[in-house]
């Protein structure tokens, strides 16, 4: 009897969730990435312990969306997220055709800015949502070496359009799992975005209030001919947000 009761109540909600979607939708999102870098930089250049030696840092992710019901325009997001990596480290190499011998400081700047254009597909299964399109990645951060003697900085200015693509699972609970990538390649360069989390909708009338925890990867390789520094960088790590939309 309750296996029927938990059935009935499930076939119910389905069609508010289906009127859910028919909403313009505005929202906003914000977490904290706890990232990790490993890799290296500029022909061989260890940003781990036995290198440069960079930290582990938090870095801000900051997301604001807008949804409509409107057919064949896309749905828009805008994804900031500020992140700066710093170390010191006692390293024997080259860096942009600088020598250095001893102890390092530096920083790496991987800020960036997304700008999402994005369109759902239209399933039958109240709780599933998959989304598709395409994002354009404007990269605006640099890399800093400074030793006793020699200094470089080196910017990593490039704009990169991306594949997108998003997977959301929902229950009539609040709970909820999601994961989205964002992917481009071309020649030897390559970015590949990745993120999974788990999250919780709270029961509050009128606007929909989360929280939200997962794991990101981004993965960064760059050709020295179009970028005025070869990198082959992982960064990853957990990340803790809360999540704030309202539908009209």
């Amino acid at each position: 009897m309750k296996k029927t009761l938990i059935a009935a109540g499930i076939v119910a909600l389905a069609p508010l969730s289906a009127q859910a979607d028919l909403l313009f939708t505005v929202g906003a999102k914000a977490s904290v990435w706890q990232a990790e870098p490993t890799g290296q930089l500029d022909d061989g250049l260890s940003v781990e312990g036995d290198g440069l030696d960079l930290e582990q840092e938090n870095g801000q992710q900051i997301t604001v969306f807008f949804e409509h019901p409107v057919p064949f325009l896309p749905d828009v997001k805008i994804k900031q997220t500020a992140l700066e990596l710093e170390g010191t480290g006692v390293a024997t190499a080259t860096f942009n055709g600088q020598v250095y011998a001893g102890e390092v400081d530096t920083t790496l700047d991987l800020s960036h800015t997304d700008l999402t254009l994005y369109w759902g597909l239209p399933l039958p299964l109240p709780y599933l949502d998959i989304n598709f399109g395409v994002t354009g990645r404007q990269l605006d951060g640099y890399a800093e070496v400074t030793s006793a003697t020699t200094y470089d900085k080196v910017d990593l200015d490039l704009v990169l359009p991306m594949v997108y693509g998003e997977v959301k699972l929902d229950t009539p609970f609040g709970l909820y799992a999601g994961a989205d990538i964002n992917y481009v390649s071309y020649g030897d360069n390559l970015m590949s975005d990745v993120s999974y989390g788990l999250g919780y909708t709270f029961p509050i009338p009128v606007v929909d209030l989360g929280l939200e925890a997962g794991y990101r990867a981004l993965k960064l390789q760059t050709d020295p001919d179009d970028v005025d520094i070869e990198t082959d960088l992982d960064i990853s790590g957990m990340y803790y947000g809360a999540s704030l939309s309202v539908g009209f």
